[in-house]
């Protein structure tokens, strides 16, 4: 019974999305003499409403600039249609002189040819028919000069003619004269007048849409938005901003594309002496806004032309030629630098779309076809119900590369598979395919294998063939070493527990094999072999290398095993994941199992550098144009706005700082961010990520402040790339005891020149910071300290909630904090301060 109810409730469910999309087909089909004039001007207001803004930029006001514009455009597709009817007049004119042309091109086709092959064709027919049985059929041959059979009747009667009479009649020619009654002025009317008021009558009502939709477009937006955006504002103006930037770049790049090619095509007709080039420049211009099938339309009439002006058939040719070239030219080097990524179509939605409107409208629906997809498209992308629209007509892929990836080896096409690893690595380097890639489908397999979706037979064969393609590949991508191996530095990658996290290793070594000696163990060593193996070789550095979701517990066991045996070991766990989060990893593993945390490969490569060969590192790091990723800059924002907006009694502040240093340790990929403050009046907050719960106590944060505080205090910004050779933070206890070796703090420094705290970035490899990743450091503090400002200006709350804030004061804890500022320059309220923490 549950059967059966599940699958009415999924036939009740697709009927009732079916039924919606049936009834807006109807209407579009029924009323499509409204919509067609309405969808066409909405097509022209793309292409006019930069020149209407402009004229109102000019100082002209919003009416009058919008008539003009109509107006113009009016009296221009007017004087083009007045030049087109006048070159297709001469045309008509013309053609008649250019019959004796075309018979001489027929007679040289041995068209006469094709009528004695149907006469075989017949002969054989009839044979057929005769070995089946059929009856043949009887047909009557009438030769030529043959007599006319006469049949006699029984009875003669006067009136039959004799032979002279006949023979009389035949030998005079009889006059036939057709008369053609006189067309009334009614007939004469509904033959010329009546086809024409459909299409004016069209226009008129486009030229009115359109006239009206410039001159009120911020109303009809505002309108657009009350209907379908109420509540949902931000995603109905991303949504309509989206489809009006991308259809009126489309439409006006393709107008400069069409209207270049048909003065090209026009220009070399004339040359290759193809009459009315005029003509057929025009059409070309006008016709190529028909997807696929416009060029050939364009293209019939000058080659029907070439065959008509000349006996030869050398005009035929170098027009077939000119259309072939300049379409490549066109289609293959030209459109796809201009506009082809910016519709957001596939070709095959935009062949779908044009079948599909020319069925509903015809040929306005033809033209309209690319402009209402890219429409569709765009609302697929900002609603999520209509998703399947972007999924559908969309550009981008329907499949990520991993997701692909992982599809091709699931169905064993390791051919496919290793084409596309080609592909990216073509694009990419090594370390990038690897961790946008291979080690996403690693996972994929792992969450397979643990879900029960893959036997661990199957799971282990999707593992090798993983591993034989990226070694292949790899091998065939091999960049030539830029310096000279180091056989001496010595790298053990060593697997967390299974077989997926020893592929894991494997692509490790591919990637640190340039620069130093990688050994890799096996996923079945066992503990004891393992250890032994360590002290044999005495690597540089060991990287416990395992893949989520159920890895970081073995990691962090390998780690403290190899780090309770060798203590004095460099210790990296490593964590491959696609969404590389170190503080998470770093609160996980503590400083005791391993001193550095890595979430990818190419992550792994940089901290490796920089640890084993610190005289390469290069001083200062190479600006870039987006020093952050995309998605950490855009998590920093929202938290910087949700911070902006707390209040001081929000039970969500807390968490409201805390995702700020996470979101701040993820845009400069470091594992610990700090988030400090010292108390002002009664509010105590602070947050940090990438440190255990234990990591910062309220006792050790009470002793003096040291020279590092009162240093951050007066510098706009500190930046420490090695606290270990630098003399102020190299005894400084928590950095010391931690292994941090970079830090980096800005003071929140309030509009009075009093500081309430910091914020703190610390990595443990040495690193430099970019002078844009400076900045925004410096900003982030700015926006943080408005933010309390804001929140200390709240009026107090009641003492209950005063001696709860008390009760939580000894809970928090922090690294840096400022000493109280000085009597001379302390509020009155001052002394009433505790006093200042340091490190």
């Amino acid at each position: 019974m549950s059967i059966v109810s599940e699958a009415r409730e999924k036939l009740k469910t697709s009927d009732s999305s079916l039924l919606p999309a049936i009834l807006v087909m109807a209407t579009l089909y029924f009323g499509r003499e409204v919509f067609v004039p309405l969808a066409l001007a909405a097509l022209l207001s793309f292409l006019l409403v930069p020149v209407s803004t402009l004229l109102e930029r000019w100082g002209m006001r919003r009416t009058p600039a919008g008539l003009l514009v109509v107006f113009l455009s009016v009296v221009a597709v007017t004087a083009l249609s007045w030049i087109m009817l006048g070159q297709i007049y001469n045309l008509a004119v013309e053609l008649p002189q250019y019959k004796q042309n075309i018979n001489r091109k027929i007679e040289s086709l041995h068209l006469h040819s094709a009528g004695r092959l149907s006469n075989t064709l017949a002969m054989l027919t009839e044979e057929t028919k005769q070995l089946r049985g059929d009856a043949p059929s009887t047909t009557t041959t009438v030769l030529p000069n043959a007599p006319t059979p006469h049949i006699r009747s029984r009875s003669k009667t006067a009136s039959e003619p004799n032979k002279d009479q006949l023979s009389g009649q035949t030998d005079q020619p009889v006059t036939v004269r057709v008369e053609q009654p006189e067309e009334s002025v009614a007939t004469l009317a509904n033959r010329t007048i009546v086809p024409l008021i459909h299409p004016l009558t069209t226009t008129f009502v486009v030229v009115v849409f359109l006239a009206f939709m410039l001159v009120g477009r911020e109303d009809l937006r505002d309108r657009g938005i009350r209907l379908v955006g109420r509540g949902r504002m931000q995603v109905t103006t991303s949504a309509m901003e989206d489809a009006g930037r991308r259809v009126g770049r489309y439409l006006r790049m393709q107008l400069i594309v069409n209207v270049v090619f048909g003065f090209i095509a026009g220009f070399g007709l004339w040359l290759i002496g193809v009459p009315n080039p005029v003509l057929w420049g025009l059409l070309i211009c006008l016709l190529r806004f028909v997807p696929y099938i416009g060029i050939f339309l364009a293209a019939a009439g000058p080659l029907f032309l070439s065959i008509a002006v000349s006996a030869h058939w050398g005009v035929l040719l170098w027009t077939a030629l000119l259309f072939l070239v300049l379409e490549l030219i066109t289609g293959n080097v030209v459109e796809p630098l201009l506009y082809s990524s910016s519709t957001g179509l596939s070709p095959i939605a935009v062949l779908i779309a044009a079948i599909f409107w020319t069925l509903l409208w015809g040929f306005p629906g033809l033209l309209l076809s690319t402009p209402l997809t890219v429409c569709l498209v765009v609302i697929g992308r900002q609603a999520p119900h209509l998703q399947y629209l972007d999924v559908l007509f969309g550009d981008e892929t329907a499949l990520p590369p991993p997701e692909r990836f992982y599809q091709r080896l699931l169905s064993s096409n390791n051919h496919e598979a290793r084409a596309l690893l080609d592909g990216l690595f073509a694009a990419k380097s090594k370390e990038q395919v690897y961790d946008s890639v291979v080690v996403p489908v690693l996972t994929l397999i792992e969450e397979s294998r643990h879900a029960e979706e893959l036997t661990p037979n199957r799971a282990e064969e999707v593992l090798l063939a993983v591993e034989e393609l990226a070694e292949d590949v790899a091998s065939h991508h091999k960049v030539p070493e830029e310096s000279p191996r180091r056989p001496q530095t010595v790298v053990m990658c060593i697997p967390a527990r299974d077989f997926a996290d020893e592929v894991a290793c494997q692509l490790a070594s591919h990637v640190l094999s340039p620069t130093c000696t990688v050994r890799v163990i096996s996923a079945d060593t066992s503990t004891s072999d393992l250890l032994q193996t360590i002290d044999n070789f005495r690597p540089d550095a060991i990287c416990v290398v395992g893949i989520p979701p159920q890895s970081l517990r073995h990691i962090r066991l390998r780690c403290h095993q190899i780090r309770a045996r060798f203590p004095e070991a460099v210790v990296f766990a490593c964590l491959l994941c696609e969404q590389c989060d170190l503080s998470n990893i770093r609160s996980r593993v503590p400083t005791e199992d391993a001193q550095h945390v890595v979430c990818s490969l190419q992550l792994m490569e940089e901290y490796l550098t920089t640890l084993l060969y610190p005289a390469e590192v290069p001083g200062e790091p190479v600006e870039e144009s987006d020093d952050v990723a995309g998605q950490a800059q855009e998590d920093l924002a929202s938290s910087l706005l949700e911070t902006q907006r707390l209040d001081v009694l929000d039970e969500s502040e807390e968490g409201a700082f805390q995702r700020l240093a996470s979101n701040l340790a993820r845009s400069f990929d470091a594992p610990i961010a700090l988030v400090t403050a010292a108390p002002h009046q009664r509010q105590i907050w602070e947050a940090q990520c990438g440190l255990s719960d234990d990591a910062l106590s309220f006792a050790d944060a009470m002793h003096d402040p040291s020279g590092l505080t009162r240093m951050v205090s007066s510098e706009p910004v500190l930046i420490i790339p090695d606290t270990a050779e630098d003399p102020l933070s190299a005894d400084e206890p928590f950095l010391r005891e931690r292994g941090i070796r970079f830090y980096a703090a800005v003071p929140l420094k309030s509009h009075d020149g009093n500081v309430m705290g910091s914020l703190c970035v610390l990595d443990t490899r040495p690193r430099q910071i970019t002078e844009k990743q400076k900045e925004m450091l410096h900003w982030i503090a700015e926006v943080v300290t408005t933010a309390i400002e804001l929140r200390n200006a709240t009026p107090p709350p009641e003492p209950d909630a005063g001696h709860q804030l008390e009760a939580l004061a000894p809970r928090k804890s922090g690294l840096l904090q400022v000493p109280p500022p000085s009597t001379a320059t302390a509020p009155p309220n001052a002394g009433a301060k505790p006093e200042g923490r340091s490190d």
